[in-house]
C-alpha cells in the first residue's frame, strides 16, 4: 500500500509570502531518521528552496499543515494534523507483517494474519526478538 499525504506550509521571507506544498511519500519518509526534517526538506526542494538557505531556516519555524492522506497514513490524520509517531509504529508493524505473511502462508496455510491476532502477535514478537 502506498502512503502519501499533501504537506503545505506558509511563511514570509523578506516580506514575501511563500505558500508551498508537496505530496510526501510517507514510505520514503519513514526510511529516514528524522521524518519531520525529511518533510521540510522535501517541501523546500520541490519548491526551489535550497537546503542550506535562510529561507529554509525561516520555513522550519512554521508548522506544516497536512491534507489528502492515502493508505495507512489516513488513519493517523485528523483535521490538518498528522500523528507521525503513531504512523511510524503502525508502518513498522506493517513492514514486519509483510515479511511474516508469506511465511505464515507457506508453513501454516494462513492467508491473512489479521484473522489470527494471537498468532500474529506471537510471530511479530518472535521476529522482533531476533
Amino acid at each position: 500500500m502506498h502512503n502519501t499525504i499533501l504537506a503545505s506550509i506558509e511563511f514570509y521571507f523578506k516580506g514575501i509570502c511563500h505558500d508551498l506544498s508537496a505530496v510526501i511519500d510517507m514510505d520514503a519518509c519513514m526510511r529516514h531518521h528524522d521524518a519531520i526534517q525529511y518533510i521540510y526538506h522535501t517541501l523546500a526542494s520541490e519548491n526551489g528552496i535550497g537546503l542550506y538557505s535562510h529561507e529554509l531556516d525561516v520555513m522550519i519555524m512554521e508548522d506544516i499543515e497536512f491534507s489528502n492522506p492515502t493508505g495507512l497514513v489516513a488513519s493517523f490524520f485528523n483535521e490538518g494534523e498528522l500523528d507521525i509517531d503513531g504512523f511510524d509504529a503502525a508502518w513498522q508493524e506493517q513492514k514486519v507483517v509483510n515479511t511474516l505473511q508469506p511465511i505464515a502462508k507457506k508453513h501454516l496455510g494462513i492467508d491473512n494474519l489479521d484473522e489470527h491476532p494471537a498468532l500474529k502477535s506471537a510471530l511479530i514478537e518472535a521476529f522482533q526478538a531476533s
